[in-house]
């Protein structure tokens, strides 16, 4: 004897951002919009510069047909900083898309949160510290500077945990409290380290080489083996505490390891570009608006890495022959693009 089930015994649940829905028609054209527009800016950039390059010749230099010049033009100045700004843009992207589903408020990124804050103190601690410090230290003394402002976030939040608006109110007074800190750093050291400080302190992808590069994409790559692993648990921790503990989710654990992750993605592009402001609070709400949601810290990692590409050929081309940090231009986006949301939002 078969049973039937009642609609009134399993009420329906609201469809969450990361719940995996269908994909709408046209989604598969949207993702490959996307796809195609950031190569075509990647293209851009290799082409650009005081020697301009043709398509043609562009992909002779990465095919290793082009003459020995435009090779290492190609692959050995420019391919670098490209590549840089589709990882770090992407890194930065996902960070935001995680933070903001975890707090639930369209205002919680790293850079508002203060976890950018914080790495750049672990950095000018190290610089203080530490002689010339390479990567390995200047990375491991940004993970722990934003780590410890994560834990002072959480601390200061428990009451109310990760979720709600007293997080990120406790994130921009940690931000807040760090700055003034970071800048007494900066005024009590020396000239020399207050100068390379505040070099880095710009954000900017000038002078990125394979040798910085390589050590990075290879961070970043463990970060996001790591991070793909637990994105798919923000589909349950949405439907709610108490849902989750049922489904058998360990929650906090959960939560932890996941704000660990945004925060290492975005402590490993801190310290090797500088602070990079904007991309991390914007990158999510353009993907929500024009790509599909059915994978949203996806959508969000290709946004960030088309608007930290777009954002960098302008400082490196719109100005020429002068060069201007990539975080003054993501700032000046950052600016125009709340002003337009205010704008249009009263309307």
């Amino acid at each position: 004897m078969t049973r039937t089930s009642h609609p009134q015994s399993s009420p329906p649940v609201a469809p969450t951002q990361h719940d995996a829905l269908p994909s709408p028609p046209g989604a598969r054209w949207r993702w490959a919009a996307g796809v195609a527009l950031l190569c075509a800016v990647l293209l851009a950039a290799l082409a650009a510069g005081d020697l301009a390059l043709s398509p043609s010749e562009v992909w002779a230099a990465l095919t290793g047909t082009a003459n020995d010049f435009t090779q290492t033009v190609v692959l050995a100045w420019r391919l670098p900083r490209a590549l840089a700004a589709i990882a770090f843009g992407a890194a930065l992207g996902a960070a935001g898309s995680i933070f903001q589903t975890l707090t639930r408020n369209p205002l919680g990124s790293p850079d508002i949160i203060g976890f950018n804050t914080g790495a750049y103190t672990g950095v000018l601690l190290a610089l203080i510290i530490i002689p010339a410090p390479g990567f390995a230290a200047t990375a491991t003394a940004a993970l722990l500077g934003g780590l410890a402002a994560a834990a002072l976030v959480l601390l200061f939040s428990s009451r109310s945990g990760v979720g709600g608006n007293t997080f990120v109110l406790a994130g921009i007074a940690i931000s807040a409290a760090l700055g003034a800190l970071n800048t007494w750093l900066v005024y009590k050291t020396d000239t020399a380290t207050a100068t390379a400080s505040s070099v880095w302190a710009a954000g900017t992808l000038d002078n990125t080489r394979w040798e910085l590069l390589q050590p990075v994409l290879g961070a970043l790559a463990v970060i996001a083996v790591a991070t793909a692993l637990l994105v798919p648990k923000l589909r349950i921790i949405e439907l709610g505490d108490d849902l989750a503990h049922a489904l058998g989710l360990r929650v906090s654990a959960t939560r932890l390891l996941l704000v660990g992750c945004a925060v290492a993605l975005t402590a490993v592009t801190t310290a090797a570009a500088g602070p990079i402001m904007f991309v991390a609070l914007a990158a999510p709400h353009l993907a929500r608006a024009t790509l599909p949601r059915t994978h949203p810290t996806l959508a969000a990692a290709l946004t960030g890495a088309l608007l930290l590409s777009i954002a960098d050929w302008i400082a490196a081309h719109a100005f020429a022959p002068t060069q201007i940090p990539v975080g003054a231009v993501t700032v000046s986006l950052g600016g125009v693009y709340l002003t337009l949301t205010i704008l249009f939002r009263k309307r």
